[in-house]
């Protein structure tokens, strides 16, 4: 029975040390916007890896016009997905054009003082394969949120390499 006691106080005591070493590495890579602020919800409106906006962009949409327009330049269609603009506005952000396996996601929106800070990763999602040629990927993420007039910045998430080490 003692046994049992001293396994489960080192067990404890290894979760706890996993937690604040994580808790060390997302304060190293986040941004300190990211670590600070209020989170604001949002809904995905679209996301994927096939667009028509082959530069990278940032994108804040407040009416239905302009909503229209990049949505027609982004899917080639004419008819975009409601967003009711009384309430709400539309954040995007566009990779650009990648040769290799790429993705981009918007991780969080934080409001902070005078302003919204979007945080999203992009970039490749593995190494590109020897000699081999894919279809050029053209990653975004489409977001809808709550309707503010604060200055909205764009932020992105670097993550640390992951390193093989050799046989």
């Amino acid at each position: 029975m003692p046994r049992e006691g001293v396994t489960t106080a080192m067990t404890r005591g290894l979760h706890m040390r996993l937690l604040v070493c994580i808790g060390i590495v997302v304060g190293a890579v986040l941004p300190v916007s990211a670590q600070s602020g209020t989170e604001v919800p949002f809904v995905t409106i679209a996301a994927g890896t096939v667009s028509g906006i082959r530069h990278p962009v940032h994108v804040i949409i407040r009416d239905q016009p302009a909503w229209e327009s990049l949505w027609r330049r982004h899917s080639g269609l004419t008819v975009a997905p409601s967003v009711d603009f009384s309430h709400n506005m539309v954040i995007a952000v566009f990779a650009g054009e990648f040769t290799e396996p790429a993705a981009l996601t918007i991780v969080r929106i934080v409001r902070e003082r005078s302003q919204l800070v979007v945080l999203y990763r992009s970039g490749p999602t593995r190494p590109p394969l020897d000699g081999a040629s894919i279809v050029p990927v053209t990653p975004f993420h489409i977001v809808r949120t709550a309707r503010a007039t604060l200055v909205v910045t764009f932020s992105q998430i670097k993550t640390p390499p992951v390193v093989v080490p050799p046989p």
